[in-house]
Parts: C-alpha cells; structure tokens; sequence
C-alpha cells in the first residue's frame, strides 16, 4: 500500500477493496427515532427535494496487506443526515461512498457541483454516490466498482464502456468518512469532456449537477468551494 497523509487523514492506494452487506438493526437511530423524524420534518420543510431512500453505512472495517475490507449495514438517508448535522455522535459507524476520478486524455479531473436541494449543495466533489441495496449481489457482496460506475453515469452520461477503467482504489479517508475512489480514463480532452457532460447536464433539468469543472493541477483547487474529501485527495494526486 502507499499512501500519502497529514494528521487525522490520509490518501491510501490499494489492490483490493472487498465490501460486504450485512444484516442488522442500528441502534443509535432506534434510539434516536423521535429525535430523527423530526429533523427530517424541520429538514424536508426546508429543502422538498430530500427523500429517504435507502442507503448502506460502514459498520466494521479492516486494512489487509493488499487492501481493505468492510461491512456494510442498510440504514434510512434520513438516519444520515441525522448523524451527520447532529455531529456524527455514534462513533461505531462510518459514511462510506464510492467516487468516480475521471481524467481527461489531456491530465484533468472531472469535478461536478452539485445543484440546489443536493446534500452537497454548492459544492464540486467528484461524481459518485452513497452505496445503496441495488449494490448488493449474492452473498451480500457489494460491488464497489459497479456502484461507482452506475452513479458517475447517472451524473454525467459518461458510461463505463466510453471509459478505459483504472485497476485498484484510492481510499480517502477522514475521521467518520472513507471515499473509495475509482478510476477511469478518458480519450477526450479536458475540454471536449466538460462539453459533453455539460451538453447532457442540458438536456436534463432535473439533474443532480449543475456544473462541470476540469482541473488540471492543486492551484486549480484555490478557492474552488469543495467538498473536503475532494480537495485532499486532489491535492495528493495533482502536481
């Protein structure tokens, strides 16, 4: 594994990454259920847009020699959000999602911002999204990869078959929050990239992204409003 970190993050780089469904109940949001609903009233009247699908979290996890393994539990996105604007006060569990690095033929990286009514309003991040049950096949084996695939092409159009896929992860990793990065590379140029998806953000006003932008090298980043995970493993990867 190699991997480049400041205290309380790192950037970590690895062959496997191996995720698992399990099934059991989370006791914090049992406990908090009352406390959770009416959140989600107060949260819902605020932004309409909110809907509590079904989302997975990290319950356990572990790095091997060669990578990282995890087990995942199915949770209520209003359960999330919960934990995350309350402080994420449960300190067993952790958010976890897969994120798309899709690099230009030319060295840029796609970042989209996300429209209003998004958890991540205003902000660029790399295309990607939480875990859900459609990631979960026989055995309850997650597909991280897949998952990865179907939300990059559900933001941008960009299918993996138009995409060349970069073997291995890069696993990001802030306190309560791992992003596992998934690379791909495109034969277009930064520029004909960002054309293309934004032709296809055009065509579709309900869109989840608003914008789309290329970045090249870390003074790219200099205040571009992010998402942090975003910013630190971009600041690792750029020159």
């Amino acid at each position: 594994m190699e991997h480049s970190e400041v205290p309380g993050e790192r950037v970590v780089r690895i062959a496997r990454c191996d995720l698992s469904a399990v099934e059991q109940p989370w006791p914090f949001a049992i406990e908090r259920a009352s406390a959770i609903d009416t959140h989600w009233q107060r949260r819902t009247a605020s932004n309409p847009a909110f809907f509590n699908g079904r989302i997975l979290m990290l319950a356990a996890h572990q790095w091997t020699p060669d990578g990282f393994s995890g087990q995942c539990f199915e949770t209520g996105f209003k359960d999330f959000l919960y934990w995350r604007e309350t402080g994420e006060p449960d300190a067993g569990v952790m958010d976890v999602f897969g994120s798309a690095l899709i690099w230009s033929s030319d060295g840029g990286v796609m970042l989209g911002r996300q429209r209003t009514g998004h958890i991540n309003a205003g902000l660029a991040y790399l295309p990607g999204g939480f875990i859900d049950p459609r990631d979960v096949g026989a055995g309850g084996r997650i597909d991280i990869a897949a998952s990865t695939a179907r939300e990059a092409e559900e933001e941008t159009g960009l299918s993996a078959e138009a995409l060349a896929h970069v073997p291995g992860f890069i696993l990001t990793c802030r306190p309560k929050q791992i992003s596992i990065g998934v690379a791909y590379r495109s034969p277009m140029t930064a520029k004909a990239l960002r054309e293309q998806v934004m032709a296809h953000l055009a065509a579709d006003p309900a869109s989840e992204l608003a914008e789309i932008i290329m970045v090249h090298r870390k003074s790219d980043l200099d205040g571009l409003a992010m998402v942090p995970f975003a910013r630190l493993l971009l600041t690792t990867l750029l020159p």
